[in-house]
């Protein structure tokens, strides 16, 4: 079978340790399928003084590594709260997999499933894959 099951790949990311579980299985399929990755973080949660250049320094090091990986990168950084920026960007980007870890930087960090990993599985039209 030579169709490419997963030519991109949308990574939801914050910093978080579960975001960098998530980074890492997110180059794993990307290289397996030689897809692309679209690098997702979401900043309408954040103060608004926030400016997108420091989203920009924060997801930075994963667009690096993307690339000296030979992995083709994007960048979608939404003014949207998490779970809506990431499911927007699924699908301007028309990704084929979202992958997101289970829990973020949010204040919730001891619930089973952080809230928007669920609303993602919820409304996602693609597969979801969330790493812990």
């Amino acid at each position: 079978m030579d169709e490419k099951v997963f030519r991109k790949i949308l990574l939801g990311y914050d910093g978080s340790e579960d975001s960098e579980k998530a980074a890492d299985l997110a180059i794993s399929l990307a290289q397996k399928y030689e897809a692309a990755v679209v690098v997702c973080h979401a900043f309408g949660h954040m103060p608004p003084t926030t400016k997108p250049s420091e989203v920009r320094r924060l997801i930075n090091p994963v667009v690096e590594r993307l690339t000296k990986l030979g992995i083709t990168a994007h960048v979608a950084m939404p003014d949207a709260l998490p779970a809506q920026g990431i499911l927007d960007s699924a699908e301007e980007h028309q990704v084929d997999l979202i992958v997101m870890g289970v829990r973020g930087r949010g204040t919730f960090a001891n619930l089973l499933l952080g809230s928007t990993a669920e609303r993602v599985l919820r409304y996602a039209k693609v597969p979801v894959l969330v790493a812990r």
